[in-house]
């Protein structure tokens, strides 16, 4: 919609509103949609002095993380900041705890860090910390209000109409919706498309298939957790099943729970939004539970596939029970947080409608998942081919009595995984999310690894196939800035809005921004430039950004990662080179999971050996002397005891080995390879290879000091 066609539309809704209008009222920023972001960017701009309107939708306050999301997917621990971490202080302060995220995060333990409970709290005690901290700071609360229509005034929103007539006055406004609804209200630049690989020289955009998700035969069994050796979940397995109503059979029609469709080609764009659920919380104990009633239209060929899966497990030699069906993780009180699986709370497709849908027909879409769960676990309580032991599990869960209280126990929010994104002119990127490129004005920072639930369950090959699920890493990069850009629509759109969880980014690249932190965190940032931007008389586009740095960490956000090897010095002395400013050859993996010495993270050979890794740094020498040579490198265990590096000095060419299962550093200095000379203007050449190695060889950097 142009902005004459915009404006044309919003005066038109706007008039037929203005005969109900209940009540005017004049503020400095309007926040739409009462997540957590949402009440984050409300109370930042009312700590700021403004006059803070707040507007939910719905009846709650916190969006997802209060609406069953209590198993937090929080990254890196130590990369959150501000109100957020605040709000997370807060939480465990309800519990009698202390929040600890100062230590280093522990992938190999059960959970990382001490965190003071902040991964596994209650549902209804996050939403009363959101309303404490909203109403200490004054913010104006309307809920159960819904946009019908806004006032514009050039390029700038100056007013919104609410369904319930109320019409507020901004100078800025904050889209925190899950969907952007304000911003499409708006008529701000968005898509709901994967855009392709080659649109931003990506690799997991567009159509796409992981190969660890394609159906297989066999499995192995998993641990006691519940995991594979590998770390792959019981409840996220893929076997080849039959997708026909009668086996074998194309022409007898395809089973419920299978989207029509072609396979595609991976990497191309296509349309399509990652799968809903409802992040459940349920109990185990029996004076606080309520039954989870079957839904009225149950019908259990609606779940064939899922018997099915069933058969196939059983085939395995699975000893199946409840985590089959759903990753539950436990919350005080005797709760867990329920989240999905292969055939779990998503229903592929239906998010699909969701964004561009009313509000009446979102919550239409809203009942339709819920009863399609409902009768998930009906069918997991009744038919024959369900496992005893799944059914004894099962039987011990039931709706939590004080949680959702005015839902029957039930969830009241959809996980919205992912809605409209803005494009502006920086859009996020995995060049960004995987540490290849760098923005000019960080917000914050983001640290989740790639996270995207399967968009399709269609054919492929004969077999059901789970289409657009992505579950990796970012390339072992660590924590990754995410930029002002992002946040701001294009200038000749709007000069008055931030759009913070419905960003600018690429499908592959908002799987790891869309995070809860990281949406409290640039909510966060974007109250605090409205607030400049109001002081300033300026557009969002102008904020001063040397003056919002310097509130932003005032305020104890966290702008830039700075991770050091423990023991080196911030500096290393004499001539120093990251392993970025090497040559390599081969196929190196870039990774900060031990930290750096050097920049701000190192790379390993990942154990390839074919062909042979090396990595080569070329030394400009400005004087002439012997210099002490050290190249820097990560310990561990499984690292290689004999790493091969060649020093080419004006004395010749010597090969010699690298233990780099030691500890790199010995009293605060890197390792010395030797004492060398190397001349003024002549090559000099330090390389490392894996040729023979017996582990991993890692490099972070080279050092030369000159020897006294």
């Amino acid at each position: 919609m142009n902005s004459v066609s915009r404006l044309t539309f919003s005066i038109l809704a706007l008039s037929a509103c203005l005969s109900v209008r209940a009540e005017e009222i004049n503020a400095d920023v309007c926040v739409y949609g009462g997540t957590s972001g949402g009440v984050t960017a409300a109370v930042q701009a009312a700590r700021m002095g403004k006059k803070v309107v707040l507007i939910e939708p719905g009846r709650h306050l916190g969006g997802m993380t209060s609406g069953g999301l209590s198993a937090v997917d929080i990254g890196e621990p130590r990369s959150v900041g501000g109100l957020a971490r605040e709000y997370f202080t807060r939480l465990v302060a309800k519990y009698g705890k202390e929040l600890n995220w100062g230590e280093k995060f522990d992938h190999g333990g059960k959970g990382g860090p001490s965190t003071g409970g902040a991964y596994s709290i209650e549902p209804h005690v996050a939403e009363e910390v959101f309303d404490e901290m909203a109403q200490e700071a004054g913010v104006i609360v309307i809920r159960d209000a819904r946009h019908a229509a806004l006032e514009h005034t050039g390029n700038r929103i100056s007013g919104i109409v609410l369904d319930n007539g109320t019409f507020v006055h901004a100078a800025m406004f904050i889209d925190t919706t899950y969907e952007g609804d304000f911003m499409a209200f708006a008529g701000v630049s968005n898509t709901v498309m994967r855009e392709g690989n080659a649109k931003y020289g990506e690799t997991l955009n567009g159509i796409h298939y992981s190969p660890k998700f394609l159906p297989q035969e066999h499995f192995g069994q998993p641990r006691e957790n519940g995991r594979l050796p590998n770390g792959h979940g019981a409840w996220d397995r893929d076997f080849p099943l039959d997708p026909y109503l009668v086996k074998g059979d194309p022409a007898s029609g395809l089973l419920p729970l299978v989207m029509k469709g072609e396979p595609g080609i991976p990497g191309e764009p296509a349309p399509g939004i990652q799968a809903y659920c409802f992040r459940l919380c349920l109990t185990t104990d029996p004076e606080n539970s309520i039954p989870i009633a079957a839904p009225p239209d149950y019908d259990p060929k609606r779940y064939e596939l899922v018997g099915r899966f069933i058969e196939a497990c059983l085939a395995n030699g699975d000893d199946m029970d409840l985590r089959w069906f759903s990753k539950h993780d436990p919350l005080p009180n005797e709760k867990w947080d329920f989240n999905t699986a292969t055939f779990g709370g998503n229903l592929p497709g239906l998010s699909w409608h969701w964004p561009a849908a009313s509000y009446p027909e979102r919550e239409k879409l809203a009942k339709e998942l819920e009863n399609y769960h409902r009768g998930l676990f009906e069918f997991l309580r009744t038919d024959p081919r369900v496992p005893e032991k799944v059914k004894t599990d099962l039987a011990q869960f039931g709706l939590p009595k004080d949680e959702f209280t005015d839902n029957g126990g039930w969830p009241h929010q959809v996980y919205i995984r992912e809605g409209r994104r803005m494009v502006s002119d920086l859009v996020m990127t995995e060049h960004h999310t995987f540490g290849r490129e760098f923005v000019a004005h960080s917000v914050g920072l983001g640290s989740y690894g790639t996270d995207a639930h399967e968009i399709r369950r269609i054919v492929k090959d004969g077999v059901v196939t789970r289409e657009g699920k992505i579950a990796s890493g970012r390339g072992g990069f660590g924590p990754y800035q995410i930029g002002y850009g992002a946040i701001v629509p294009k200038r000749e759109e709007c000069e008055n809005l931030f759009v913070t969880f419905a960003l600018s980014a690429s499908h592959s690249a908002f799987a790891s921004i869309r995070m809860e932190p990281p949406f409290m965190i640039t909510s966060q940032s974007a109250a605090t430039a409205a607030c400049l931007a109001i002081d300033d008389e300026v557009a969002v586009q102008d904020v001063d950004q040397e003056k919002l740095k310097a509130r932003l960490l005032a305020d104890g956000q966290i702008l830039e990662w700075e991770h050091e090897t423990k023991g080196a010095k911030p500096k290393l002395a004499g001539i120093v080179m990251d392993d970025s400013e090497a040559t390599f050859t081969g196929e190196w993996t870039t990774s900060n999971a031990a930290g750096s010495a050097i920049g701000s993270s190192y790379r390993h050979d990942g154990h390839r050996r074919d062909p042979v890794q090396t990595a080569s740094f070329f030394p400009k020498i400005e004087t002439t002397g012997r210099y002490d040579v050290r190249l820097l490198y990560t310990a561990h265990s499984n690292r290689a005891t004999n790493a091969t590096i060649t020093i080419k000095s004006a004395d010749g060419e010597k090969t010699l080995t690298q233990n780099q299962e030691l500890p790199p550093l010995v009293d605060g200095e890197p390792r010395s390879l030797g004492v060398f000379r190397f001349q003024q203007g002549q090559g000099a050449e330090v390389t490392l290879s894996n040729r023979g190695a017996n582990g991993i060889v890692s490099v972070d950097g080279l050092q030369l000091l000159k020897a006294k």
